[in-house]
């Protein structure tokens, strides 16, 4: 029985898929260990305010990406290395554009974005440099997982971890005691993470002196529905913490926010766990394998996902009754809600790597406008009418609907033929 289960640990399918649940986990869980800090440190509004500066990220990212990063994913493995350099070298122009038209944007909107989301003067320089570094971050996982790069995977997830917590803690501490310290740190990490990722592209020659302007079209024109569905991937999963906001106020955001972050572990495992499996699962849809020779990969991720959502439970449970302040211990039961929620769009995500796969325009705009409106529709009218109460278990509500068009779409597409 050692000697299998000495087997099974050693095989390279199994070191990689633990090596990048492993990083994630750990990365996560730096974060946790700090989070009593900065929750003890800072007050109810600055963690409000913080959620709605990462959120912000989070949203625009994909905008300012315009669909480099499904390009830099999937093309690594379509094009020749010549080929993909100057693919490469093109789409890093993209975002660093958007970032900058971003600055006069946020400037002229800056009076309905302070009345409506508590914007702060300072999120409209530093938002626009975090987006770009924040996708120089994700531009650089996304290629070294593909180069099967996993030691080195992990070993800027770690930089960027305790460079961040790092820089938050001696901020708050010797500078700024407020939410300030928090967004400048996530600045400097990012900044060094983005200087790391240019280098090592030098390195292995993705960085080209040709610029092929006819490829920042197509890669427009493609990045619209990688846009519009990463825009809707935003509003499922995020955009009801500026409506907490923009209706309950900063401090019943911070509790929100708090619970929510607990939930999102979930989702930290699942994407850890497509760090592996999505390659995989490109490679064989490449080979025209559908569900009828995969189902054993989806009920295992399944199975693991199950696993994640009690024992994330189980911690939060001990966190908020033993770590944390008692004043958020009332509102727990925003974890639980939002943690069924969570789970659910881990079984979506997966089954959403089929369509992104096909590159399937129609099937990704329906999907994302719906998952739009849908969940615009559920958390204002949620927030206007009733309360936050209702919203959370709209997001339920939500996430099950996409789950049921994104399998629809599978369907059609004949995965389950």
């Amino acid at each position: 029985m050692l000697e299998k289960i000495k087997s099974l640990l050693l095989k390279d399918s199994y070191k990689k898929v633990g090596i990048y649940t492993i990083t994630a986990s750990l990365c996560k869980a730096i974060s946790f260990a700090a989070l009593p800090f900065f929750v003890n440190a800072l007050s109810e509004g600055d963690i409000g305010i913080l959620n709605i500066f990462s959120n912000s990220i989070v949203f625009l990212t994909p905008i300012i990406s315009m669909g480099v990063l499904y390009t830099i994913s999937i093309d690594y493995f379509k094009s020749s290395k010549e080929k993909y350099a100057t693919t490469f070298t093109t789409g890093l122009i993209i975002p660093v554009v958007l970032s900058l038209v971003l600055i006069p944007v946020f400037y002229l909107l800056r009076a309905p974005l302070e009345k409506s989301f508590n914007f702060q003067p300072a999120f409209f320089w530093l938002i626009p440099l975090c987006l770009f570094f924040n996708f120089c971050f994700e531009a650089f996982i996304i290629l070294l997982r593909n180069q099967n790069k996993v030691k080195q995977f992990a070993i800027v997830s770690f930089i960027k971890i305790i460079l961040e917590v790092g820089f938050s803690i001696i901020f708050i501490l010797y500078i700024y005691s407020n939410w300030y310290s928090r967004a400048l740190a996530f600045l400097f990490s990012g900044l060094v993470v983005a200087v790391l990722f240019l280098y090592h592209s030098h390195q292995n020659k993705f960085l080209v002196n040709r610029i092929q302007f006819t490829g920042i079209k197509s890669e427009l024109q493609f990045g619209i529905s990688g846009l519009v569905l990463q825009t809707a991937i935003f509003f499922i999963t995020t955009s009801d913490k500026f409506f907490v906001m923009s209706f309950f106020g900063k401090t019943q955001a911070g509790y929100y926010a708090v619970a929510s972050t607990f939930a999102t572990i979930q989702y930290i495992i699942c994407v850890s766990l497509l760090q592996y499996l999505q390659p995989v699962l490109f490679k064989e849809f490449a080979a025209f394998q559908t569900w009828k020779n995969l189902k054993s990969i989806y009920f295992k991720y399944g199975a693991a996902m199950l696993a994640t959502l009690l024992a994330v439970t189980i911690f939060t449970i001990i966190v908020y009754h033993f770590v944390l302040k008692a004043t958020y211990q009332p509102y727990l039961y925003y974890f639980y809600i939002l943690s069924i929620s969570s789970f659910i769009w881990t079984i979506s995500n997966i089954f959403l790597q089929y369509i992104v796969f096909k590159k399937n325009k129609n099937a990704i705009f329906f999907l994302a406008l719906t998952g739009i409106t849908i969940s615009v529709a559920v958390n204002y009218f949620s927030s206007k009418y009733f309360d936050v109460n209702w919203l959370s278990f709209g997001q339920i509500f939500i996430n099950l609907l996409v789950l049921v068009i994104i399998v629809f779409f599978n369907k059609k597409l004949k995965f389950f033929a």
